[in-house]
């Protein structure tokens, strides 16, 4: 099999439950290959958060955590679950990318900012400077 290991990215956006539909479908067919899905909790940086702010983001952080989880359990597939945290989403995916020694990256794009309002700037900076190859998921994409 070409991939071993595959990070999805996951951020409760449409594009992001494409991306597990995906990653599912493609390690489906070899029930070795093993999936990490990841939620980054982005930080605020600059002291911009305060205690209110953080224990939003902690709840929110669970919540997809839990779904993750949800997920993971009914998984063929051996798959984990991490919750990342920091200011630089993409810099957290590709170093989790690296450690768990993943073969191919999948994450949504929603195309709210990044290049000309085609990838977002997380999955634009994650193509950029991944080592293995990144998958983007278009929200309003067909994933036939």
């Amino acid at each position: 099999m070409w991939c071993h290991k595959i990070l999805v990215a996951y951020d409760g956006s449409p594009a992001a439950e494409k991306a597990v539909v995906l990653a599912q479908a493609i390690a489906g067919d070899a029930p070795e290959i093993e999936l990490v899905l990841v939620n980054v909790m982005r930080l605020m940086g600059g002291g911009m958060s305060g205690a209110g702010i953080d224990a939003v983001l902690v709840d929110d952080a669970e919540a997809m955590r839990k779904k993750l989880q949800a997920v993971a359990d009914g998984s063929v597939n051996p798959t984990t679950v991490k919750v990342l945290s920091g200011t630089a989403p993409a810099e957290l995916l590709l170093r989790c990318a690296r450690e768990e020694e993943c073969d191919l990256i999948i994450m949504g794009s929603r195309g709210k900012g990044g290049v000309g309002g085609y990838l977002g700037s997380v999955s634009y900076a994650v193509t950029k400077s991944a080592k293995v190859p990144a998958l983007i998921v278009k929200e309003d994409g067909d994933l036939r």
